[in-house]
């Protein structure tokens, strides 16, 4: 048997080829970073692989040098039959199997708390709905602009715009990921989805009490009047535990949230706010009984389901005669009512636990009050076009 490993690449720093053994540029030292092994033996052709027997792809030199090595092997104990490694590269790399096995990985990632169980859910009707359909069939390292752009065209035209993008987004991370692994060499440009600027639902303090007032039970009261004063998002309030409240103190520590159902010892963002207690929350939770679980906001025995909230302020939203959802009322509302009494982006973003300028700025563009700046008291009345020709 004949064979050596080599690879296509050239160097990225000077563009010349890589030599010796290891493979090296003899200018820059640098190294590949994908090989393949090239070999023949009487009797047959010559065979060029890029993976070994299980598909993964030869990323090293000391990787491809083994896959060399038990190919020899094989060869000299007449075992060696060429179609179970392109049977498993095949396998390996088409890109149905491959998006299963990076759901895999983000469920793992999901069980470490790495990311949201709604994000994954997404992720997983995106790849069985959308991905496996058009694209499922396509070897990975072979996706490239036109077949992307082909399967943008082809979604339904019914979904709304940020769903588009969210699922552009989603298989660029499936390939950005890819490239990081060293799974593909080639990393294709996305086609851009014009989303547009969102538009930002708020109501009043007056909207809010409205709300509160179709609410009986003190518990759900307090939940709403919770969201609506400290600004939490609501998974972060159905997992606030009385330990992280400091009535003397008036003090409100945000350092846990519920993913779905599940209580998770983090916020969205991995952090731990500290927020002055308003003082009708401080007398709305003192009423409230104190359940053994730990846990400040229950319903018989149970934390409050994301489905309960959401239906409990919904019901309560459309008897007060408003249609806005539950995010939109609380959270939402504090900023956008905060920005118009000239609050800056910094306090309402060190509140709602923004990590980015732009994720505060949006409200700023709700500032309406500023803007009356333009009518002054002394303007002067518009004279008849009549009275002017009289002059």
């Amino acid at each position: 048997m004949v064979g050596a490993v080599r690879t296509k690449e050239k160097c990225p720093k000077c563009g010349g080829g890589f030599e010796g053994e290891p493979l090296r540029c003899p200018s820059c030292f640098t190294t590949p970073k994908r090989y393949f092994v090239d070999f023949s033996w009487p009797g047959q052709g010559r065979i060029k692989l890029y993976s070994d027997q299980q598909g993964y792809p030869l990323d090293s030199w000391e990787r491809a040098s083994r896959l060399l090595s038990a190919i020899r092997y094989e060869i000299d104990q007449g075992k060696f039959d060429p179609r179970e490694y392109i049977r498993g590269e095949f396998k390996a790399l088409r890109f149905g199997n491959y998006l299963q096995e990076w759901l895999k990985r983000q469920e793992s990632r999901n069980g470490r708390a790495e990311i949201s169980l709604g994000y994954f859910k997404f992720a997983q009707m995106v790849v069985r709905k959308y991905l496996t359909p058009f694209l499922g069939d396509k070897d990975i390292r072979e996706i490239r602009e036109g077949q992307i752009e082909d399967f943008r065209d082809d979604l339904p035209p019914s979904l709304r715009p940020k769903t588009l993008a969210n699922i552009i987004g989603l298989l660029s991370k499936i390939l950005r990921d890819a490239y990081r692994r060293r799974d593909i060499v080639y990393l294709p440009e996305m086609p851009k989805v014009e989303v547009g600027e969102p538009i930002t639902k708020w109501i009043s303090l007056e909207e809010q009490e409205a709300v509160l007032a179709h609410l009986s039970d003190p518990v759900f009261k307090a939940f709403f009047l919770f969201l609506m004063k400290q600004g939490v998002r609501p998974s972060e309030a159905r997992a606030m535990r009385w330990d992280n409240l400091d009535f003397k103190k008036n003090l409100v520590v945000i350092r846990a949230a519920m993913d779905g159902e599940k209580y998770r010892p983090s916020t969205k963002e991995k952090d731990v706010r500290y927020q002055p207690m308003h003082p009708r929350i401080k007398e709305a939770l003192k009423g409230l009984p104190r359940s053994i679980s730990g846990f400040v906001f229950v319903n018989d025995g149970k934390l409050l389901s994301k489905k309960l909230v959401i239906n409990t302020w919904k019901r309560a939203a459309k008897e007060a005669g408003l249609k806005i959802t539950c995010y939109q009322g609380t959270r939402h509302s504090l900023a956008s009512q905060a920005i118009n009494k000239g609050v800056s982006e910094r306090i309402i973003g060190a509140m709602l636990g923004h990590k980015s300028v732009a994720s505060t700025r949006r409200y700023a563009k709700l500032s309406t009050e500023t803007l009356k700046a333009v009518w002054t008291e002394d303007v002067s009345p518009v004279r008849p076009q009549k009275d002017i020709d009289k002059r």
